[in-house]
C-alpha cells in the first residue's frame, strides 16, 4: 500500500471519494489504493457500495467529492473510454464478448487492425490469428484455434480472452467483476491461475466477488466496504476467511486488528499530502492553461458583445421610445345596490377574529349567486391572501379563481410559495381555471400551450 511505482506512488490511490444519488449516500470519504503487480479484493454485501467505487473509477458515475491520482497524477475520469485509454480495463460478467465471432475478432474488438489493397482497407485477419495467440501464450493461455467462434468456449476460456486482451492492449490495471461466477471447479482454477500471471506480468487487479474462497487463494490484500463506509484494508496473513465474513455482514473488525486497521487507514490519509505536493507542478500547469483558456473565451466573448452592441446602436435598437402604458380598468361598483348579504360577508372577512368564519366568508364571496358585486370582492380577497389562518388564504384564492379578475393574477403566482400546501394548491388551480395558467417550478406560470 506504499506504492512501489513512479516516485512510490501506488498505480491507483482514490482520496476521500463521497458519491450521492440524491439524498442517498453511496459512497462517503473512502480511501483506496492499489499496487502494480498486487491484487486486492474488493469485499462488500450487495448495495455495499463497491459497484459504485469502481463505476467512479472507471469513468461511469463521476465522484461527488474526492481526487483519484494515477501513476501519481491527479486525473479527471470522465468515461470509460477515458478510462481505458489509461491503462484501465474491466472485465465484466458478461465479458462484452461477441458470440458469433472468432477468439481473434472478439480479441481485437475495436481495434481491429487492417491493411490496404488499394484505396481499399481490409481486415489483416492473419495478423489479428498470430497476435491473438502470441498474446494468450504469453500468459499461459493455449487456444485450439484462433478462428473458432466464442460460442464453442466454455465459460473459463471466455475469462481467459477477456483478461489476456486487456494485458496485451497495455493495461496498467485490471478490474475483474465476479470472474468466477458460474464457472466450474476446474475453469474457476484457470481463472484464478490467469489472474495470478496478470500480477507476474505486473499488473495491478482489483477482484470483485462474493466468493470469498476463490478470491483469498490469489489476492494480497482485502478492502472490505460495508453501507458506503471502508471498514479497512487487511493483508492475506492477517485474517481468516471466517473473519472477512463477519465483516461482510456487518460483523466488528477483530479486536487485535483495530488498531493494525486504524494506523494503515492514517497512513492512506497521509500519503494525500505527499500525492498532493508530488502533484503540484502538473496541478500548476493544468491550471495555467485552464486560465489561458478561460482568458481567450472571455476576450472572444467581450468582441462578440461589443460587436453586436454597435450592430444594435446602429441599426436604432436603443432609441428612446415613449412606452404606451397597458390600463387595467377597474370595475366600479355602487355600494348602495350591493346585497346586505355581500356587505355582511365582506365585513365578516375583514373583523372577524374567528378564523374559520372568515374562511367561510371568503368562500361566500366567491359563490356564482354574487357574480354580479364580484367586483367589490376581489380586493378585499387580494388582501384575504396574507391573512395569517392558512384556510382562509385557500379559501380566498379558490373565491378569486372563479371570479376571474387579472388583479388576481400577481398576488396569487406569490401564493404558490406559501409555507401550507393546501394554499399553494389553491393558488395553483385558481390560477389554472380562472386564468388557463399552468405552473412549474421550471418554467413558471405560462399558458398550456406555451409549456414544454
Amino acid at each position: 500500500m506504499a506504492g512501489n511505482g513512479k516516485n512510490g506512488a501506488p498505480l491507483v490511490y482514490m482520496e476521500n471519494i463521497s458519491r450521492y444519488f440524491g439524498l442517498i449516500a453511496a459512497l462517503e470519504n473512502v480511501y483506496f489504493t492499489v499496487d502494480r503487480g498486487e491484487i486486492v479484493g474488493l469485499l462488500g454485501d450487495n448495495g455495499a457500495g463497491k459497484s459504485t467505487l469502481i463505476k467512479v473509477l472507471t469513468g461511469v458515475h463521476p465522484a461527488t467529492s474526492g481526487q483519484i491520482y494515477f501513476e501519481g497524477q491527479p486525473v479527471r475520469i470522465t468515461s470509460p473510454k477515458v478510462a481505458r485509454a489509461m491503462g484501465i480495463e474491466t472485465v465484466y460478467q458478461d465479458l462484452a464478448l461477441v458470440n458469433l465471432m472468432s477468439i481473434s475478432r472478439n480479441f481485437f474488438l475495436g481495434r481491429t487492425p487492417e491493411r490496404r489493397v488499394g484505396p481499399v482497407k481490409l481486415l489483416d485477419k492473419e495478423t489479428m490469428n498470430r497476435l491473438t495467440v502470441e498474446a494468450l501464450a504469453d500468459i499461459g493461455i493455449e487456444i485450439r484455434r484462433p478462428e473458432e467462434e466464442v460460442l464453442r468456449m466454455s465459460g473459463g476460456e471466455r475469462q481467459s480472452i477477456a483478461i489476456g486482451r486487456a494485458k496485451y492492449f497495455g493495461s496498467k490495471l485490471l478490474i475483474l467483476d465476479e470472474p468466477t461466477s458460474a464457472l466450474s471447479v476446474g475453469e474457476t482454477r484457470k481463472v484464478l491461475g490467469y489472474t495470478l500471471e496478470a500480477k507476474k506480468a505486473g499488473l495491478g487487479v482489483i477482484f470483485i466477488t462474493h466468493n470469498i474462497g476463490h478470491v483469498y487463494q490469489v489476492a494480497d490484500r482485502f478492502t472490505i466496504i460495508s453501507h458506503g463506509h471502508k471498514v479497512g484494508d487487511f493483508l492475506k496473513g492477517e485474517v481468516s476467511q471466517e473473519e472477512i465474513s463477519q465483516m461482510i455482514m456487518g460483523g466488528p473488525v477483530p479486536e487485535r486488528l483495530v488498531d493494525v486497521v486504524a494506523e494503515r487507514e492514517a497512513q492512506l490519509r497521509r500519503l494525500s499530502e505527499q500525492m498532493a505536493d508530488r502533484a503540484a507542478p502538473i496541478v500548476i500547469r493544468q491550471q495555467a492553461r485552464v486560465r489561458q483558456r478561460h482568458w481567450l473565451i472571455a476576450g472572444a466573448l467581450i468582441v462578440l458583445v461589443l460587436a453586436i452592441a454597435g450592430l444594435l446602436i446602429g441599426g436604432g435598437a436603443f432609441s428612446e421610445v415613449e412606452p404606451t402604458p397597458t390600463i387595467t380598468p377597474i370595475p366600479t361598483i355602487d355600494m348602495a345596490t350591493v346585497p346586505d348579504q355581500v356587505k355582511n360577508a365582506l365585513d365578516q372577512l375583514a373583523n372577524d377574529p374567528d378564523p374559520g368564519r372568515r374562511a367561510i366568508a371568503a368562500s361566500m364571496l366567491g359563490a356564482d349567486r354574487f357574480r354580479e358585486w364580484s367586483g367589490a370582492a376581489v380586493e378585499p380577497l387580494i388582501a384575504a391572501l396574507k391573512d395569517p389562518a392558512h384556510e382562509v388564504r385557500a379559501a380566498a384564492a379558490k373565491s378569486l379563481g372563479k371570479i376571474a379578475d387579472p388583479r388576481a393574477i400577481d398576488p396569487l403566482q406569490e401564493l404558490l410559495r406559501d409555507n401550507y400546501s393546501n394554499v399553494r394548491n389553491a393558488a395553483a388551480e385558481a390560477l389554472q381555471v380562472g386564468f388557463d395558467l399552468y405552473c412549474s417550478d421550471a418554467e413558471g406560470c405560462k399558458p398550456k400551450g406555451a409549456l414544454h
